[in-house]
This record gives structure tokens, C-alpha cells and sequence, in this order.
């Protein structure tokens, strides 16, 4: 039957460049490369990342801040509604012993204005506090390289899922087309009396559980493309395409990524994780420079000026200066244990992440070793599904030869059509399992 053997050239389609990646020329596309890079600029974890970075430089400038001249201005004025009187021995004035007068001192209106700058000389939690700050803005930009590993590895699964979905779509359409087709040309050998009613029925429940899983994969494609326009940060009801296919990306892929090395210390997980253990170790110095004093110096500058009228803004009036330098010193004596309590907190903290880098550090060694079995295995099973796929095409192209000759029953060719149906998809699905077992040992071996 020329129709049944259809199926070949249809499902040859899902192995070629003019299958399930085709697109409208006026639609957006994307490759993967571009969907990564878009991502990398639209993604709101990476934005938010991104923004840690710019916030852990202006803390660089806050914390260094602290330690420069600091330098305030003000001014003040007072009205002496009702001046204070104070009482003074008469005697002093020449007055009846034992007799007070009256007087009142001051004038009724007035005001001040003041410069004071202040200065830290010496602080030990303060040097600190700058190492500190410094390491956390490091400690920010490998989140950032983190976040951009994390986001370019989903991008790529979510692309792989959309490639998968659409060949499994395509291969469910043209086996429900051409089973279609067989189901009325069954019909028709029925009715002239070359087929039995069994064999009707029987492709007619093909037909059925084709058309649901036709339905299901074309939920799953449109699904997936929701999930890659959201991880993108691109808008999800757009319509968009990818414009690469399997072949395309798995290109000439070997086995040369088995044979990299491992070096724990370049990973970004680890690199992180020793941040946090320097931020812990700088934490922990920094309480325990609590104990040391603390010198500033301070300048102040004033003017005065008393008036019985409000007239400030006469310039003929005298204002009188007053200036004066000091400096303080702040001696730690004694606070109850506090600062001994802070300092044994910090170093617990500092021991727990110095056990954190260690574990993570065996456990990326232990996910290399799995990634490159996964790898291993996953490279040989599509292998095996691709030789199958031609072993597949056989036995249906002579399974359709002995249909076409009334050798075999269209059961035998349905169940023909179903396994080469499903070989193709399951070729598909090991060349999406490779590029993620792929993206998995990348990821792994901090390559991404």
C-alpha cells in the first residue's frame, strides 16, 4: 500500500532539519544560544543578582565612609520669653543685711550656628569591616556567575523538553494521518468483503488512542514553550519558535568531555562556599576586635550671638567665636561576657562553613563521577536507539510488503506502525537524555 508506506518519508521528518523546528519566517525565533543570552539580560533572578553586585559596591563605599571626616552643620535660635530671674544677697550691693534683690541675666533673643567635624583615628573592627565588605561584594559577583550557570542550564533543558514535545508531536500527527488513511481504506476492503469486521475495529481503536496522544503532546509542546519564554523573561503569550533542531545541537558531539579534568577549587559552588567561610573567619575578627579601644577627634567650630532685639541679619552686630579640638578614646572594660558570647557564636559559624566546603567540595567530586556515567550510558543508548531505528523501518517496510499481499492482518501491521512510530520517538527522546546528560556533566565540571 503506497499510502502506508507514507509513513516512512513522514517519519523521516523528525530526523531532518525541515521537521519539528521549522518555523514561520515571520515569527520570532530563537537558538539556543539566544535564548540564553536573552535570558542572561531579562531573567529576574539574574537581574536580582545583578542588582546584589551594584548594592555590594555602594556597601564598599557605606562601610569606608564611616572611617572618613564626617562633618555637620546647624544652627539655632532662642527666644527668652520671660528671662530668669536669680537672687542675690543685698549685702553684695551694699543692701540690708539678710535681703535679696532681684536680677536677670542674659539677653531675650539668642542664636547659634556650629561646624563640627569628626574624625576616627583608630578602630579595629572597623579595618575589618572593610576586608568584610570587600569579600561580600566577591561573594555577590560569583552568586551573579552562579545565577547565570543556573538560568543558561534551564534555558537548555526547557529547549530540549520543546524539541521533544514537538517530534513527539509530529510523529503522533503523520502516524494518525496515515493510520487515517488505512482505517477507511479498511473500511472500504470491508464493505467488498477482502476484510473482516475485527480488522476495522481494531484500527479504528489505533486511530482513537492516536488522536489522544496527538492531543497530549500538543499540550506538552505548547506548555513547554511557556516554560522557556518564562525562564527567558520574554512574554509568555508570545508567539515564538526555536529555529535549531536536535541534529543541529547535537551536532558532532563525542565523548572528549569524559576525558576533562576535575578541579574542585575552579567550580563557582566552591568558590562561593569559601567566601562565606572568609566572611565567617572575618566576622569572627572582627568581634574580637571589640576588645580594642577606639580613638576619634573632633573639631567645632561656633558662633554666637545676644541681642535684645532680633536682628541676626544686622552684619554690624558682633557675632563671638567659639572653637575647640578634642579627642575621645573608648576603652573596652567590661560588658558581662557579651563580647566573649559574640565571638564563640562567630566561630561556630566560621567551623560550620569550613564543614560546608569540605562536604560540598567531596559531593562535586562524587556528581562529576555520576555525570560522566550518566554521560557514558546515555552516549551508548543513543547509539542503540539509532541502529534501531533502521531495524524499525524494516520490519515495517516488509510488514507493509506482506499487508499489501494479504500475508498479514492489519493488526500485525498496526502493531508494525506503532513500533516504528515509537522507536522514532524513543531515538528523539535519547538524543534529548545525551545533550542533558551532556548539560548535566557541563554543569558538573563547572564548564557552563
Amino acid at each position: 500500500m503506497k499510502i502506508a508506506l507514507s509513513i516512512l518519508s513522514i517519519s523521516l521528518l523528525l530526523l531532518t532539519q525541515q521537521g519539528y523546528a521549522q518555523l514561520n519566517r515571520d515569527k520570532q525565533s530563537f537558538s539556543l544560544a539566544e535564548a540564553q543570552d536573552y535570558a542572561l539580560q531579562h531573567n529576574l533572578n539574574v537581574q536580582n543578582a545583578r542588582l546584589d553586585v551594584d548594592a555590594a559596591r555602594q556597601r564598599i563605599w557605606e562601610n569606608t565612609a564611616t572611617g572618613l571626616p564626617q562633618v555637620t552643620a546647624g544652627a539655632g535660635y532662642t527666644n527668652n520669653l520671660k528671662l530668669m530671674t536669680t537672687l542675690i544677697p543685698a549685702e553684695f550691693f551694699q543692701g540690708e543685711p539678710g535681703t535679696f534683690i532681684p536680677v536677670q541675666f542674659g539677653t531675650q533673643h539668642n542664636a547659634t550656628a556650629n561646624v563640627v567635624a569628626t574624625q576616627l583615628l583608630f578602630s579595629g573592627p572597623y579595618i575589618v569591616g572593610l576586608q568584610a565588605a570587600s569579600k561580600y561584594k566577591e561573594l555577590t559577583e560569583r552568586s551573579l556567575i552562579k545565577s547565570e550557570s543556573d538560568i543558561k542550564e534551564a534555558i537548555a533543558q526547557s529547549y530540549y523538553s520543546i524539541l521533544l514535545a514537538e517530534a513527539g508531536k509530529e510523529a503522533y500527527g503523520s502516524n494518525l494521518e496515515s493510520m487515517r488513511q488505512r482505517l477507511e481504506e479498511t473500511r472500504a476492503m470491508y464493505k467488498a468483503g477482502f476484510a473482516e469486521e475485527t480488522d476495522v475495529d481494531q484500527m479504528v481503536i489505533s486511530v482513537t488512542s492516536l488522536e489522544t496522544q496527538y492531543e497530549e503532546a500538543e499540550q506538552l509542546a505548547l506548555l513547554s514553550y511557556r516554560m522557556l519564554l518564562y525562564q527567558m523573561g520574554y512574554d509568555i503569550n508570545a508567539d515564538v519558535g526555536i529555529s535549531q533542531t536536535l541534529d543541529e545541537i547535537i551536532g558532532d558531539l563525542t565523548k572528549n568531555l569524559m576525558q576533562q579534568d576535575f578541579q574542585v577549587e575552579d567550580h563557582i559552588e566552591y568558590k562561593i562556599l569559601n567566601s562565606q567561610e572568609q566572611l565567617a573567619m572575618l566576622q569572627m575578627r572582627m568581634n574580637k576586635y571589640e576588645y580594642m579601644p577606639t580613638l576619634t577627634a573632633n573639631l567645632s567650630h561656633m558662633q554666637m550671638a545676644m541681642r535684645q532685639e532680633f536682628n541676626f541679619f544686622d552684619f554690624d552686630q558682633k557675632w563671638y567665636p567659639n572653637t575647640t579640638l578634642g579627642f575621645n578614646l573608648s576603652v573596652p572594660v567590661f560588658s558581662s561576657g557579651m563580647r566573649r558570647a559574640k565571638i564563640g557564636q562567630s566561630q561556630v559559624e566560621f567551623e560550620k562553613a569550613r564543614n560546608m566546603k569540605s562536604n560540598v567540595a567531596e559531593g562535586l567530586e562524587l556528581s562529576v563521577r555520576q555525570a560522566k556515567i550518566d554521560f557514558n550510558t546515555s552516549y551508548g543508548k543513543y547509539i542503540n536507539e539509532k541502529h534501531n531505528t533502521g531495524l524499525a523501518q524494516k520490519v515495517f517496510d516488509r510488514t507493509s510488503v506482506k499487508y499489501k499481499n494479504g500475508m498479514v492482518s492489519s493488526f500485525e501491521l498496526t502493531v508494525a506502525s506503532d513500533q516504528l512510530t515509537g522507536i522514532h520517538t524513543g531515538y528523539i527522546a535519547s538524543m534529548v537524555e545525551l545533550l542533558t546528560a551532556k548539560l548535566k556533566l557541563e554543569k558538573a565540571l563547572g564548564q557552563l
